[in-house]
């Protein structure tokens, strides 16, 4: 019982985090990525973010199974090796998963994509412009792999006490 609930600990706070970094960055980043207006619900007073239920397996899944093994595996290289690894796996990520929901389900959830000039693919499933980033985003995430690595065997244990 105690790895699965490390397992759901840690599948958990990756979408909460991932979700908390779309929002974030949808507010206004996305826009400058995708160098063209993304159609808004509500005045940008409101701040508003985006995000999608299809995200969950993209943001929980990909990270405990592939995040979680690939750092692992390279977490002792160089951190520049390392950002270059995080920024086209990442990247690659992204369109892999836009492009199963694309052929699954008709759509996927950062369609707005297509509006970019600056898109990888004809149908915008990722941009070049977020290539550099997700390197830095999946340094970032290593330090919080850890983190929550290290946190859930005591979280099981609180659980099963």
């Amino acid at each position: 019982m105690g790895p699965w609930i490390e397992l759901a600990f840690r599948f958990t706070l990756y979408v909460f985090c991932g979700f908390s970094m779309e929002i974030i960055f949808a507010v206004k980043g996305i826009e400058l990525c995708v160098g063209a207006p993304i159609p808004r619900r509500v005045p940008g007073k409101y701040l508003e973010g985006f995000v999608s239920l299809y995200m969950i397996p993209i943001h929980g899944f990909g990270m405990l199974f592939g995040f979680e093994a690939l750092h692992l595996l390279i977490q002792n290289w160089a951190w520049p090796l390392r950002y270059l690894i995080w920024a086209l796996t990442i990247t690659a990520a992204e369109a892999i998963g836009g492009y199963i929901y694309l052929k699954v389900r008709g759509f996927y959830s950062w369609d707005y994509y297509q509006l970019s000039p600056y898109k990888i693919f004809k149908s915008g499933l990722t941009l070049w412009p977020l290539l550099p980033l997700w390197g830095v985003v999946g340094l970032g995430l290593e330090v919080y792999s850890d983190l929550l690595r290290y946190l859930s065997p005591h979280v099981a244990r609180f659980f099963l006490q």
